[in-house]
């Protein structure tokens, strides 16, 4: 019994090594926020940025000498069967056009995600903020990530499935308890510098009548949706081994 009482910590802290697909939304008003324009996504458009997420994810073999990036990220989103969108005048601002050069090669095939990563991070950017990608409006969206975070959106989550259910002789921590854990959770494994509740200017989280409110950059909260989902599967499993008596 005395195990099963330090489940749920260890349980919160397991979960932050996973990441996934997005787990069933509820959409409403957005929570107080100081920093940028919040934006309450769509299903429409929410569905349509996820396929762009899941596209990346296809393989390809990437063998760039000494191409221009303009060139580079064309041929990754004519791979991956997205839609290009890319900031060249932020990406000017930082020494970089679409003429500079990247030179990146694997020896196997990677994810195309994998391929954008990479491909970033050896562009000779200046500027104290690193090069990223986002996805947004149905189209994949490159440039320094303090400007791609400036467009977030508020996304409602649903805090049912991600509960643990209290027995006699397995009890669990208060519902808010539980909530405040995830939270937790989230701020200290995904982008730490830009919770506020870390400091930061950025991303909010805040749980309202068993609903979970988050505000943060698309490619956070694709991140987000993948964790949450994962952290439902192991707690329905559970759930279900407690509740059968097991």
């Amino acid at each position: 019994m005395a195990k099963d009482r330090l489940f749920p910590l260890r349980f919160f802290v397991a979960m932050a090594a996973f990441i996934g697909l997005p787990m069933a939304l509820a959409h409403a008003g957005a929570p107080p926020h100081s920093g940028p324009a919040v934006v309450v996504t769509s299903q429409r458009q929410l569905a349509r940025d996820n396929e762009v997420h899941r596209r990346l994810m296809t393989a390809v073999t990437v063998h760039f000498n000494k191409t221009p990036i303009r060139v580079a990220l064309r041929e990754l989103a004519r791979a991956a069967h997205v839609n290009l969108f890319v900031y060249w005048h932020a990406l000017a601002a930082d020494g970089c056009g679409p003429s500079t050069r990247v030179t990146v090669r694997f020896s196997h095939p990677v994810t195309v995600a994998t391929a954008l990563r990479f491909t970033l991070v050896a562009l000779p950017a200046g500027s104290p903020s690193p090069l990223g990608y986002t996805a947004s409006r149905g189209l994949l969206m490159v440039g320094p990530r303090d400007l791609l975070a400036m467009r977030v959106v508020t996304r409602c989550y649903r805090l049912g499935p991600l509960m643990l259910v209290s027995t006699p002789r397995h009890p669990a921590p208060p519902k808010r308890s539980q909530a405040t854990a995830i939270i937790h959770m989230l701020e200290h494994t995904i982008e730490p510098a830009l919770w506020m509740d870390n400091g930061g200017t950025a991303n909010v989280a805040r749980e309202v009548d068993s609903l979970l409110f988050i505000t943060a950059d698309e490619y956070t909260q694709w991140r987000i949706e993948r964790m949450l989902r994962t952290l439902a599967a192991q707690v329905r499993r559970r759930n279900k081994r407690i509740e059968g008596g097991y």
